[in-house]
């Protein structure tokens, strides 16, 4: 037997890789769902993140105001989101009563947060333990009120 001529040998054909584009509308209609999806989610979280600026604004008020400053924050924050003819005219233990009702925080029926006026008006900060309590309170209301 003689060894076969190599000039007949050749390459092993090989065929064309498989398409990653998909062959069949529904793949199609399941991206087109997806993206306006995802672009309803994103215009949703944009809205939002503008919505609650003020919120913001205020948490980082409240980390460098001093406590006699609380009342007022609170104050402004509340005039963004109910009328000022609701808001603007509270006082006293009417103002403490809208903070709890307004966030379901029962800290502004108790002291020191019952007294957060009070502290603001006769100029008296009160006791350390206490200041945070108020910076406390005054950060969870600005997180949690709602209308």
């Amino acid at each position: 037997m003689s060894a076969p001529a190599l000039s007949k040998l050749h390459d092993f054909y090989q065929p064309a890789p498989p398409s990653w584009m998909p062959q069949t509308i529904g793949w199609y209609v399941l991206l087109g769902v997806l993206v306006a999806l995802a672009l309803f989610g994103a215009i949703r979280g944009l809205r939002s993140w503008i919505r609650n600026r003020y919120r913001r604004e205020a948490l980082r008020e409240i980390e460098t105001a001093a406590v006699v400053q609380l009342s007022e924050i609170l104050k402004r924050v509340a005039m963004v989101t109910w009328p000022r003819n609701h808001v603007a005219s509270l006082t006293g233990q009417a103002w403490t009563r809208f903070l709890a009702d307004s966030s379901g925080l029962n800290g502004f029926d108790s002291a020191p947060g019952e007294h957060i006026e009070m502290i603001a008006l006769i100029n008296a900060p009160g006791t350390p333990q206490e200041q945070q309590r108020l910076k406390q309170l005054a950060s969870e209301w600005v997180k949690k009120h709602h209308d």
